[in-house]
C-alpha cells in the first residue's frame, strides 16, 4: 500500500553531480589535541593483502599510489565495498579506531561494522568542499560488544569510491571529561549539544543493549567531547515514549544480541527510563531537553472526523481542511507504520507467514483508521486552532512539565516542525475549515464571500484568502500560532518558571513533502525563501524575538545534497546541479531567512546529520520458538517486551562473515569541513545554542568538538554586538557582561586567516576563554584563526573594540577572483544564448559586491551554488 514506506523512500529525491570549482586548499593542520591514553591492540595496513578470514571485497579494489600516499580504493560503482576482521580483548570498554583516508578526489564512503551502528560514520569530499590532497583521519570512539569485530568501507556515490590507507584500534584507559574553564555550569553560557531525531537505535549503538548501558555511554561521551546538552525524543511520530497518563504510549527499539541476531522490540507500556537519565544528568552537570515530533496523539486519533461528506454537510472536524476540498486523513509520509498497534497487527500476520517485507504493503490498514490519500500532500492532520486539538496539546505539554520539571537537568521541550507536524498548518494549502475561517472573520473584520454551506467552500475560501487577502491571512495565522506557542510555554512553565519551549524549523522534512522531487523550481531565487515558507505554514520568526523561554532553532542538513534517497539515492557523479545544490544554497545564500534568525534574541542552530540507508532485501519475522537469545533480549527497561521481530537485510553473497547485516550511516564532510556549519551558525546568526545529531551518536569528531566547545561554551548566552561592517570571512563580536568584556572571532572558511582586533585604549591583558590563560595586553589582539576556528577572550569592560582587520591568503583571493571573472563571462554567454536562470542577475550583482568588499566566504558559496553550476552546464 502507498502509505507504507521508509523515510528513505519518502524523502527520496535529492543529491548532487560534479562540477569542480578549483580553489587553492590550505594545508594548515588542526591544533593538536591530547588524546586519551591507551594501548594499540590492532593495526591494519590497507595496502597489504590479507587472507579471506581477515579481508573481503565486493566489486574489486586497487592499491593506489598518489601524492596523498598509498591506499586501497574500492571500485567506483555504488555499493562496492571492502572490509577487515579484527579482534579486541575487552568488550564494553571504550576503544578508539583511527582510520587514515585520502582527501584527494571526490568521494562518498560509508564506514561501519556491517551489523550495528557501533562504528558507523561516513565521509564525503570534494564538490563544494575544497580538497587538501593529503591523508585525513577519522578517529572514532566505540564500545565493542564482541571480541570478534569488523570494519567495512562502502562506496555510496556512483563514481565516488571508498578508500583507506590504514587502521589502528586502541584500547583506552577511559574517556576523561573535557574541561571547560569558562563555563560556570549555571545556565548563563551558550549551549553545545547532541540531538536525536530517531529514538529507535539505542540497542544497536554505543555497544549497548538497553537504556541503562546507553545512558552510561552518552554521559561518558558528552563529557569527553565537551557537549553539555542532550535533545532527545520524549514523543515521536505516534505520541509519548514515556508512560503518559493522558495519551497512549509506545516504545520501540532495535537491539543487536550477543550472537549478532538483530531484533525489533516494542511495548505499549514503556518504563520511565527518562527519570533515571535526568537523575544521572543532574549529578554529572549535563542538561536535557525533550523533543516532540508531534504528529499524532491518541486522544485526537480516536475522536477525529475524516468523513468528508459529513464535513461538507456541516459536521465539525478538528482535522485540517485543504485547498482542494479534501480532509487531511493522514500525514502521508513515512511515519504511519511506527505505531505499536500496527506492530501487533503485523505480529498476528506473521503467525501464518515465514516473513514479511514491512515496507511493501504488509499492513491491511493503519491504526485508528488513518488513511494515505494521493489527493493531498504531506501535512499535519490536526487543525492547530481548533479548541479540541489545542486542549490535547496543552494538556500533554502540561503533563510533561509536571512529570519532569522536578529534575534540575530538565530544561524544557523542543517541537520538531516538519510539514506534517503539529502545531502549525504545514503550508498555505491547509486550514480552510469552518472554525478557522469564522474565527478569522470575527477577529479581523474581513468577510470571506463564500457560501458557508457550499460543499466546495474550502477551495473557494483558499482562492479568496490567498489572492486578495493573502497578507492579512498569513499574518493572522502566524499571530494565532505564536499565541498558541505562548500558551504551550505557559502550560509547561506551570511546573517550573525557567522551562523553555524551542521551535525547531526543519527544511528537509518540509521541502520534499510540499514540493516533491528536487528540480530547478526548488532552487534559491526560484521559490520563496525559507522565511516566507515558514510564514505561510504559520510561523513568523520575527514574532519570537524577545519572549523569554520561547526560542527558535533552524535545522541545517545540506549533506542531503550529496545523496541518500531514491530515485537517485546513490547519487554521485550522475547527480544534476538541481539535485546537488539546493540545501546548501539555502543554508548559505538565503539571506532573508538568515537575517530573520539573526534578529532573534537567542537564535539556535540544529545541524542535522543526514543518513543514507541501504536495505537489501529487508525482512521481519517472528523469533523461532527455540530462540533462547530472543527470550534473553525481550526485556525493555526491566519489563517484558510486548512483542518482538527478528529483523535483517539480506544481500547477495559478498564474503562478509556474518548473516546479520545493517547498512545505515551518517554522512559528514571530510576533514576540517565538519566544523563549517558551526562556524556558519555563529558567524551568520550569533547562535546561542548549537546542537547536532540524527539517528545515533556521532563519535568520530571528538577533537574538533572539544576545541570549539572550550571557547563557545565560555560565551554568555546573550546576543553580542557585531564589530565592523562585515562578518565575512571573519565575524568579530563583543559584549560587556557581569563586568567583563567578552570578544570572539570566528573564521567562516577552510583556510587560515590573519586577524587583528584593535581597541580604543590599551588593555592590561587578555584572558583566553578556552584555556583560562592570561596573555600580555596592548592596544590590539593579533593572531591567526585556523580553518573554521573560533577564538574567544575577555578583557576589561572599559576597553572598547574599535575595529578589526582580517587578511585571507593572497593565493585564495586570487583564485576566487579568477573564478568570478570566468563566471561573469559565463553569465553573459548564457544571456546571449537566450536562457534565463532565475536569480542569475541578482547573484551576479552580489558576487561583484562581494569581490569589491572582500566577502570571500559568501563568494565561494555563490561560485559553488546551483546558478553558477547550471550556467556551466549550459555553456559546456
Amino acid at each position: 500500500m502507498a502509505h507504507e514506506m521508509t523515510r528513505r523512500g519518502f524523502l527520496g529525491w535529492t543529491a548532487g553531480a560534479g562540477l569542480g570549482l578549483t580553489l587553492v586548499a590550505n594545508g594548515a593542520a588542526e591544533p593538536a589535541v591530547a588524546r586519551p591514553s591507551g594501548r594499540l591492540v590492532c593495526e591494519i595496513d590497507c595496502t597489504q593483502e590479507y587472507p579471506p578470514e581477515r579481508y573481503f571485497d565486493s566489486g574489486g579494489t586497487n592499491v593506489v599510489e598518489s601524492t596523498a600516499g598509498r591506499y586501497r580504493e574500492s571500485a567506483p560503482g555504488s555499493m562496492s565495498l571492502f572490509g577487515y576482521r579484527f579482534s579486541i580483548e575487552k568488550v564494553g570498554v571504550p576503544h578508539r579506531m583511527v582510520i587514515r583516508y585520502p582527501d584527494d578526489k571526490r568521494r562518498f564512503m560509508c564506514i561501519m561494522d556491517g551489523t550495528t551502528y557501533d562504528l558507523s560514520t561516513g565521509v564525503f569530499s570534494g564538490w563544494a568542499q575544497p580538497l587538501t590532497g593529503t591523508m585525513q583521519e577519522v578517529s572514532q570512539i566505540f564500545w565493542p560488544r564482541w571480541q570478534d569485530c569488523s570494519i567495512l568501507f562502502l562506496t555510496w556515490g556512483e563514481g565516488e569510491p571508498a578508500a583507506a590507507a590504514s587502521i589502528e584500534v586502541w584500547e583506552l584507559d577511559g574517556l576523561p571529561a573535557e574541561e571547560i574553564p569558562g563555563d560556570p555550569n549555571d545556565g548563563t553560557r551558550r549551549e553545545l549539544g547532541i540531538q536525536y531525531e530517531d529514538p529507535c537505535g539505542t540497542g544497536m549503538a554505543e555497544g549497548s543493549m538497553n537504556h541503562a548501558e546507553w545512558i552510561e555511554r552518552i554521559v561518558q561521551y558528552a563529557q569527553y567531547s565537551g557537549q553539555g546538552l542532550l535533545v532527545y525524543p520524549l514523543a515521536w511520530y505516534h505520541g509519548p515514549i514515556f508512560p503518559s497518563e493522558r495519551e497512549a504510549s509506545g516504545g520501540m527499539d532495535g537491539v543487536a544480541a550477543p550472537n549478532r541476531n538483530l531484533y525489533s522490540r516494542w511495548t505499549s507500556h514503556p518504563a520511565d527510563w527518562y527519570a533515571t537519565l535526568l537523575e544521572r544528568f543532574g549529578k554529572e552537570g549535563l542538561t536535557f531537553q525533550g523533543s516532540l515530533t508531534l504528529m499524532r496523539l491518541s486522544s485526537l486519533m480516536e475522536k477525529m472526523n475524516i468523513d468528508l461528506e459529513s464535513i461538507k454537510g456541516g459536521a465539525d472536524t478538528f482535522n485540517n481542511m485543504l485547498w482542494n476540498d479534501c480532509v487531511q486523513e493522514g500525514t502521508r509520509d513515512w511515519t504511519p507504520l511506527y505505531n505499536v498497534m500496527n506492530f501487533n497487527v503485523l505480529a498476528g500476520i506473521l503467525k501464518d507467514k515465514p516473513f514479511i517485507e514491512p515496507y511493501g504493503g504488509a499492513l491491511p490498514s493503519l491504526a485508528y483508521g488513518e488513511r494515505s490519500n494521493s489527493a493531498y500532500p504531506m501535512g499535519p492532520m490536526f487543525n492547530p486552532l481548533h479548541p479540541v486539538a489545542q486542549e490535547a496539546v496543552l494538556g500533554f505539554v502540561r503533563e510533561i512539565g509536571q512529570r519532569y520539571g522536578q529534575f534540575p537537568a530538565f530544561k524544557g521541550i523542543s517541537f520538531n516542525m516538519y510539514a506534517s507536524c503539529m502545531p502549525w498548518f504545514g503550508s498555505i494549502r491547509s486550514g480552510y475549515d469552518d472554525y478557522s475561517v469564522r474565527l478569522f472573520e470575527e477577529e479581523t473584520g474581513i468577510k470571506v464571500p463564500v457560501d458557508p454551506k457550499a460543499p466546495d467552500r474550502f477551495s473557494q475560501r483558499y482562492g479568496f484568502l490567498t489572492h486578495l487577502s493573502r497578507p492579512a491571512w498569513i499574518a493572522w495565522r502566524c499571530h494565532k500560532i505564536r499565541e498558541l506557542f505562548g500558551k504551550i510555554h505557559g502550560a509547561l512553565s506551570e511546573a517550573r518558571a525557567d522551562l523553555r519551549v524551542t521551535v525547531t524549523l526543519w527544511s528537509e522534512t518540509v521541502i520534499l513533502g510540499l514540493f516533491g522531487p528536487v528540480a530547478a523550481s526548488h532552487q534559491v531565487h526560484a521559490r520563496p525563501s525559507m522565511y516566507d515558507l515558514y510564514r505561510e505554514a504559520g510561523i513568523d520568526m520575527a514574532l519570537y524575538k524577545d519572549t523569554p523561554g520561547l526560542e527558535i532553532d533552524v535545522e541545517r542538513g545540506n549533506p542531503r545534497d550529496r545523496g541518500g534517497h531514491p530515485p537517485n539515492s546513490t547519487g554521485g557523479l550522475s547527480l544534476t546541479a538541481e539535485q546537488a545544490c539546493m540545501y546548501r544554497d539555502f543554508d548559505f545564500l538565503d539571506q532573508e531567512s538568515l537575517d530573520a534568525l539573526h534578529g532573534l534574541n537567542r537564535p539556535g542552530s540544529f545541524i542535522f546529520n543526514c543518513w543514507v540507508e541501504a536495505w537489501g532485501k529487508h525482512l521481519w519475522s517472528l523469533p523461532a520458538p527455540d530462540d533462547a537469545v530472543a527470550k534473553e533480549v525481550a526485556i525493555m527497561d526491566g519489563q517484558p517486551a510486548e512483542g518482538m521481530f527478528r529483523i535483517n537485510s539480506e544481500y547477495p553473497e559478498q564474503g562478509f562473515w556474518w548473516d546479520s547485516q545493517w547498512r545505515i550511516t551518517h554522512a559528514f564532510p571530510g576533514g576540517t569541513h565538519f566544523m563549517e556549519p558551526y562556524a556558519h551558525a555563529l558567524a551568520e546568526t550569533d547562535a546561542c545554542r548549537i546542537t547536532r545529531g540524527g539517528l545515533f551518536l556521532d563519535k568520530a569528531h571528538s577533537e574538533a568538538l572539544q576545541q570549539f566547545a572550550r571557547a563557545y561554551r565560555a560565551l554568555p548566552r546573550e546576543k553580542f554586538e557585531t564589530v565592523g561592517a562585515t562578518t565575512d570571512p571573519v565575524a568579530v563580536r563583543t559584549l560587556v557582561h557581569d563586568g567583563v568584556r567578552y570578544v570572539y572571532a570566528v573564521n567562516r572558511e577552510y583556510y587560515s586567516i590573519d586577524v587583528r582586533i584593535e581597541f580604543s585604549t590599551k588593555t592590561t591583558g587578555f584572558r583566553d576563554l578556552a584555556t583560562g590563560q592570561l596573555s600580555e595586553g596592548g592596544d590590539a589582539w593579533q593572531g591567526t584563526l585556523g580553518p573554521y576556528e573560533l577564538h574567544a577572550f575577555a578583557s576589561s569592560p572599559d576597553v572598547r573594540v574599535a575595529g578589526f582587520a582580517a587578511t585571507p591568503p593572497p593565493d585564495v583571493v586570487t583564485a576566487l577572483a579568477s573564478e568570478a571573472k570566468k563566471t561573469f563571462a559565463m553569465f553573459e554567454a548564457v544571456r546571449v544564448a537566450g536562457h534565463h536562470i532565475p536569480g542569475m542577475a541578482l547573484l551576479e550583482e552580489g558576487m561583484r559586491s562581494a569581490l569589491q568588499e572582500g566577502r570571500y566566504a559568501w563568494l565561494r558559496r555563490a561560485l559553488t551554488g546551483y546558478i553558477v553550476r547550471r550556467c556551466g552546464e549550459l555553456t559546456a
